[in-house]
This record gives C-alpha cells, structure tokens and sequence, in this order.
C-alpha cells in the first residue's frame, strides 16, 4: 500500500507540473502576442500620423525652396521646355518626395511588422497593414500624376489626385476620399484585432 500511496503522489506532482507548465506557456504566448500587438500599434499610429504629415495640403514657402534648391542641384536645365505652371507643379511634387523621404523611418517599421503579424494574428491583419502601409505608394504616384495634370483636361481625374494628395479632417457626409478612407478603415481592422491583446481581452 505505501507502494501505491509513493505512485500516486508522484502521478500528482507530474500532473500538477504539467498543468503548470500548461499554464506557463499559455502565459508566454499570450506575453508574445500582448507586446507584438503593441509593436503593430505603435508603428500603425506613427503610419497614419505620417500620412498626415505626407498629405498637409499646407507647404511652406522654405519647404517649396528646398525642393526647388533640389531640382536646381539635380538636373539644372530642368525647366527646359517646361511650362511655368508645370515647373509649379513639378517644385510641389519635389516637396512630396522630400516628404516621403523623411517618413521612410515610418514605413519600414510598418513594413517590419508584416511578418509577425501574419503569424501570430492571421491574414485580415497583414491585409490591414499592407494596405496602410501601400498607400504611401499611392501618395506618391498621385504627385507624379498631379505634375502631368496641369492642362486639368480630365476633371474627374484632378479631383482624384487632389482627394489623393490632400488630407481632408473634415468631410461632409458620403464625401468620398480613397485614401483616407483605405487609411481609416486599414486602422479600425488593426485596432480591432490588436487592442484586445493590450487590454488581456483576447485571453
């Protein structure tokens, strides 16, 4: 019988170790995920506040002199056979280039995040943050599409490149604006999935 009584109590502290190492990992991952969705947050939230800053339809008159200081530097017969109100436009699309260019710190922790995100939280999570982190691109080829534009013979198309280019805080209702919209919507999906993580919802 103490033969029995010794082999029960060890199947009872094997157990317990096992459900404590049960526990243990389910602690860890959920450690893993909590501070994952953090990192996918903090980069989402600085993405979108570069956005901002990429589309301010306000430029100032020192930052329109730098990039004209550029173009000059770079290619100095640049105004060439251009128009003036094309010369303009090209200035402005330099200046959204030197935008983009101070916001790649931005985009590459975004980018960073892609992997993780998938292998942790799944496809509707890489989705979202892709589609934010895509609509750097669109900001840009809308500024290469904005200097081509200055003739405004498609009207439809210059309002797509302004709604593009510029950020709108203020819409009336049903006003359509692509990219903020994409860049909207791409933030509700990570906060969605992720904010649950931060608050020990999901666990």
């Amino acid at each position: 019988m103490q033969g029995v009584g010794t082999l029960g109590g060890a199947v009872a502290v094997y157990a317990a170790a096992r459900m404590g190492l049960s526990a243990w990992k389910r602690q860890k991952l959920a450690e893993r995920n909590r501070d994952q969705a953090e990192v996918i947050l903090h980069a989402a939230y600085n993405a979108r506040r570069a956005l901002g800053y990429l589309r301010s339809p306000w430029m100032s008159g020192g930052e329109l002199a730098a990039a004209e200081e550029k173009l000059n530097s770079s290619e100095p017969t640049w105004r060439n056979s251009i128009v003036e109100e094309k010369q303009k436009r090209l200035i402005t699309a330099q200046a959204y280039y030197m935008r983009a260019s101070q916001l790649l710190d931005d985009r590459t922790k975004l980018e960073d995040c892609l992997p993780m995100a998938r292998a942790l939280f799944g496809e509707d999570l890489e989705n979202a943050i892709e589609t934010l982190h895509h609509q750097f691109h669109i900001v840009r080829t809308y500024a290469d599409a904005y200097v081509d534009d200055y003739n405004g013979t498609d009207r439809d198309f210059t309002v797509k490149i302004r709604r593009a280019l510029f950020a709108t805080n203020k819409r009336t209702a049903g006003e359509e604006n692509e990219v903020s919209d994409a860049i909207d919507t791409s933030i509700a999906t990570i906060e969605a999935i992720c904010l649950p993580y931060l608050r020990m919802e999901a666990l």
